[in-house]
């Protein structure tokens, strides 16, 4: 038994540590971004086509990954995804100089290696690791390593910046990929689970059940929400906050506010699927964020600085944390990584419609907000059609095992 406790804490601390460093991936192209469009002679608005590739890529990849996670198990796709995000960087950073080659190197490849590394394979691996009492908990606490990540590493991004080029830096975070931490995962993915938590995974799901499930459409809803929300915060909010004439000290603190509150809300939702009913928490998940959409709006400078970041942080991972639980809960653990993974392709469509609407709704209008009302209507309809999934959904899986039991 101290063994599989072992086991289990180790593999719950790889993963920390996979989402920990996940986050490079976006950060050097977020801070040399500039650095790069110039070496490709590109305007900014042109270059951003990586970007939004990257959203798309990413989400599009998700069903597979998430399949890949079912069938050959979580931590060897993820040693897959860390295979493929060095080769990416290094490829990038190395080859000849092209636009369209780091399009697809970057927005395009690099987007799989992170979809494979994150949020699908961890939450398969996890189900798998762990009972029903504690998966959410577990989730939080393997997924705010990108909320710490984020608050970690940014700053030495920036340093970093002052001493190296770009190629340097993605040349040298590639080869982290590729290298040992695509060598430790792989080796990792030989640790068995739990008997017990190796027999549910073993059991059988109904992909075509799941389809026809209007539970699923409404968990793609909200998460298309949740993936819209949160690509406005990493594409629009700084702009928007500048063109509200926030001064520099308040939108950096506000920031960081919004990481804290990321770290606590990941942690506490997990905390509170153990007691509370799961779709009553998804909805208020939802009402949160909603909020925190008519916070951003108002015309007072502290409520839509200080007041946003609060409330958008409170919501930031809970509405992922649950909506994995929920996967688990209607579909069984043999296709969850499956589910989750085209439930993840809905929210990074949302993203890259927030991303692109956005941009063309300032254009056309002059400010966001004609966005960011349209966000809070999605988010506010998700919150009230969550209080749907009430009634857990009984597949063919699980009658057939309550049958055999």
């Amino acid at each position: 038994m101290k063994t599989v406790r072992n086991q289990v804490a180790w593999l719950v601390a790889l993963g920390f540590l996979v989402m920990f460093l996940s986050c490079a991936i976006k950060g050097v192209y977020q801070v040399w971004f500039t650095a790069i469009a110039g070496h490709f002679g590109r305007g900014r608005g042109d270059f951003a086509l990586s970007a939004s590739l990257f959203m798309l890529a990413g989400g599009a990849s998700a069903p597979l990954v998430g399949a890949l996670a079912d069938r050959m198990g979580p931590m060897r796709t993820v040693s897959i995804g860390c295979v493929l995000a060095g080769a990416a960087l290094l490829g990038a950073a190395l080859l000849p100089s092209n636009f369209g080659l780091f399009v697809l190197l970057y927005g395009g490849l690099a987007a799989v290696a992170l979809t494979a590394m994150t949020y699908v394979p961890m939450g398969v691996l996890v189900d798998r690791l762990f009972s029903d009492g504690r998966k959410g908990i577990a989730y939080a606490v393997v997924t705010n390593g990108t909320a710490i990540g984020f608050i970690a590493l940014s700053p030495l991004w920036f340093w970093l910046q002052g001493h190296l080029d770009w190629q340097a830096a993605f040349s040298l975070v590639g080869m982290v990929f590729l290298a040992p931490l695509a060598a430790v995962t792989w080796w990792a993915a030989g640790m068995a689970p739990p008997a017990q938590v190796q027999a549910a995974a073993e059991s059988r799901g109904d992909w075509h059940g799941a389809m026809r499930d209007p539970g699923f459409y409404v968990l793609a809803l909200g998460f298309m929400g949740c993936g819209a929300t949160m690509a406005l915060i990493d594409v629009h909010l700084v702009p928007f906050w500048q063109d509200s004439g926030v001064d520099r000290a308040s939108m950096g603190l506000s920031l960081s506010m919004l990481g804290v509150l990321e770290l606590v809300s990941g942690v506490a939702a997990g905390w509170l699927a153990m007691r509370l009913p799961k779709h009553l928490l998804l909805s208020g998940f939802y009402l949160v964020r909603s909020v925190a959409m008519l916070l951003l709006l108002s015309q007072t400078r502290v409520v839509s600085t200080f007041g946003f970041a609060i409330v958008f942080g409170a919501s930031y991972l809970g509405t992922v944390v649950l909506t994995s639980a929920f996967c688990l809960d209607r579909y069984g653990a043999r296709i969850k990584g499956q589910v989750f993974g085209a439930l993840f392709a809905c929210h990074q469509f949302g993203a890259f419609l927030s991303v692109q609407l956005g941009a063309a709704g300032f254009d056309r209008f002059g400010s966001y907000q004609p966005a960011i009302a349209t966000l809070f209507v999605l988010t506010m309809l998700a919150s009230v059609l969550s209080l749907f999934l009430g009634a857990e959904r009984r597949t063919s899986v699980h009658l057939a095992v309550e049958r055999s039991a």
